[in-house]
């Protein structure tokens, strides 16, 4: 047994200017958990919202490119096989562009609500971004990436060894911006998840450590904090 991951839909890109930013719509299975991550560029106010059928509940969100730009991750549960446009909103703060991409999850321990291992976000402006854990990742568990970047042109991305082929979506013309996800269901064991880009534009990344259903195991290295359930 092991965490599944499948795509929700295909990424969105888009240089709107706007507000406010509608993903690609799909129609998730009933029962699975929907983890969705947004990257905003010139959003300076981390306070955006989600929308789209269901209840979507931010899980975390951070900055990057000194503070310039944000990436967001949102869960949802999708309780019936419905359709579904995950929509981000940034109040009154337009962002130049955003790419929006959703997973569905089945096989964790969080079958309406996500169970974390943990998590790690980080950033930079170095050649192939590295994720750093608190500790060194279950083999059992299931794996989430995403990283973007700005000042770069679209499929720019590697997935990191033994990971699933990146998904990206980026903007070849100003503001250009590149944003790549990817997944792994086990297997891992690294405690650094490494990213290959030649160029040395500013990034943010974030790795997810999903617990594999009936097997979680909470580390004391402070992993098990990250998560929104109750322990």
């Amino acid at each position: 047994m092991a965490v599944a991951f499948t795509a929700l839909a295909a990424m969105s890109t888009s240089t709107a200017n706007a507000t406010s930013y509608a993903g690609t719509a799909g129609t998730p299975a009933a029962g699975d958990l929907l983890i969705c991550f947004v990257t905003a560029t010139a959003e300076a106010t981390v306070a955006a919202t989600m929308t789209g059928t269901w209840t979507w509940t931010l899980l975390t969100s951070f900055k990057y490119n000194s503070g310039a730009d944000s990436i967001y991750v949102f869960w949802a549960y999708a309780s019936a096989a419905t359709s579904t446009t995950p929509t981000v909103d940034f109040g009154a703060d337009a962002a130049s562009s955003c790419e929006i991409y959703c997973y569905r999850v089945t096989g964790s321990s969080g079958v309406s609500i996500p169970c974390i291992q943990q998590w790690r976000a980080t950033t930079g402006a170095t050649t192939n971004p590295a994720l750093a854990m608190y500790g060194a990742i279950n083999t059992n568990s299931g794996c989430l990436s995403f990283v973007a970047a700005n000042g770069t042109a679209p499929a720019v991305w590697t997935a990191p060894t033994g990971w699933a082929a990146v998904v990206e979506a980026g903007t070849g013309t100003a503001p250009k911006h590149a944003a790549g996800a990817s997944s792994r269901t086990s297997g891992e064991t690294l405690s650094t998840i490494t990213w290959t880009n030649a160029q040395t534009n500013p990034w943010g990344g974030i790795v997810l450590e999903i617990c594999l259903l009936g097997g979680r195991q909470m580390s004391p290295s402070g992993g098990a904090c990250s998560s929104p359930m109750f322990y």
